[in-house]
């Protein structure tokens, strides 16, 4: 009879496991609504950050003030931005700022970048490709061997699965010569071949030091960065950008966001003056031109908005709009306070993921189970238990109870 009882209290739970993803699931598809923020852009003419919405034809300009502007004025006020527009339009202005404009200027100096949780919380599978950074013909070429970099480098010829021990042999001597310590904590790079140069990867080794790794020529380019001696790297990503001013953007643990330009023979990191970011959480989406850039954080909470100055990365304007909860987080905070996902936004994996909500939700579980134990018939002890385990499990609880039939021994 005992062994009976077992097998239910598993049936029970796996069954209420089972409801804990199901019943939230089905709630969050009827109700759950994206978070809604205005695009954001700072105009280099208003000297502000305007609030930018596409679908109103009419006024889809809006600036921190509430003044709105329509169409016409929105496309000049934002001459960065919509410069596409102004130059089919002919309206693409000679000069800003002193500046002399010409389209060529404006892409060379145009910086796009997103970085989102799962950047860092993805599977890889450690092999990588390595691009000459010097052609000898027009073009990036994919190359017929990968290599992985971990207690040492290998490199390893894609068709036979055979070790190219002369190539392995310069680079491992490379790295040796340089000072690099094994094992390597990761290595970033970018090895899409569709792109106007390659810059090869950065890579963090076991003492925290920043290398640069890449291929010129057919031999081995390593050199330590110095920068792991000024700040604790916690995750790089590459972008091979049109002027060649920098190398990719540099994150540190303590959330910090640096670039790493390409300082001639040295490697210069220069902070972007915004807070620091949450990487389990926040994204960041930037757009950058000639005068200024627009670094968006975008939070659990709020959306936060920097303006830099294009040449110092210092602050020049800042705001933030906050989060406004939607049908979804008022019907969670109250049913289910705690539910179970298989997956999250913020990683790639897939795995359970319990989510606990707060307190609010053990109220609505408390009037359940007492109504459960005043109408529903059993014994005092089935009474007792039910009670106890709707309120710890509440819906989800109350649905397996439902679906399992009743056991006289409890």
């Amino acid at each position: 009879m005992k062994f009976k009882n077992i097998i239910y209290i598993i049936i029970l739970l796996f069954i209420t496991l089972i409801g804990m993803w199901a019943i939230p699931a089905l709630v969050n598809k009827a109700t759950y609504n994206s978070d809604q923020y205005p695009f954001a852009y700072y105009s280099t003419i208003l000297k502000d950050i305007g609030l930018i919405d596409y679908k109103n034809k009419k006024f889809p300009m809006e600036d921190l003030k509430g003044n709105e502007y329509n169409t016409a004025q929105f496309d000049s006020l934002m001459p960065m931005l919509n410069y596409r527009q102004l130059m089919t339009d002919g309206k693409l202005p000679d000069s800003i700022n002193g500046q002399k404009i010409t389209p060529q200027l404006l892409r060379s100096k145009s910086v796009v970048y997103k970085y989102k949780p799962s950047d860092i919380n993805t599977p890889v599978n450690g092999l990588y490709i390595l691009l000459e950074t010097m052609p000898k013909r027009v073009g990036l070429e994919i190359p017929n061997d990968v290599f992985r970099l971990k207690n040492n480098i290998e490199f390893i010829d894609a068709q036979t699965n055979t070790l190219e021990v002369e190539k392995s042999r310069l680079f491992q001597q490379a790295l040796d010569k340089e000072g690099f310590q094994y094992p390597a904590q990761w290595l970033i790079g970018n090895p899409n071949p569709r792109k106007p140069y390659d810059e090869g990867y950065f890579v963090l080794d076991a003492n925290n030091q920043l290398f640069h790794m890449k291929m010129v020529n057919n031999r081995p380019y390593i050199k330590n960065t110095k920068i792991g001696e000024k700040i604790q790297a916690s995750y790089f990503s590459m972008l091979e950008v049109a002027d060649k001013r920098f190398y990719g953007f540099l994150f540190s643990k303590q959330g910090e966001l640096f670039i790493i330009e390409n300082d001639g023979a040295n490697y210069k990191k220069v902070k972007l003056d915004i807070d620091p970011i949450d990487m389990q959480k926040d994204e960041v989406i930037l757009m950058g031109n000639i005068f200024d850039w627009t670094v968006s954080v975008v939070t659990p909470f709020a959306k936060k908005i920097y303006a830099l100055d294009a040449e110092t990365l210092k602050r020049i304007g800042e705001h933030t709009i906050d989060r406004t909860p939607g049908r979804w987080d008022a019907v969670s905070k109250w049913t289910f306070p705690v539910y179970l996902t298989l997956e999250k936004s913020e990683t790639s994996y897939i795995q359970p993921y319990f989510h606990y909500i707060g307190i609010y939700g053990f109220a609505v579980n408390l009037i359940i189970a007492f109504l459960t134990v005043l109408f529903i018939t059993g014994s005092p002890k089935r009474k007792i238990f039910n009670g106890i385990y709707i309120f710890l499990t509440g819906i989800a609880g109350l649905v397996a109870l439902l679906i399992l039939p009743n056991s006289k021994n409890k």
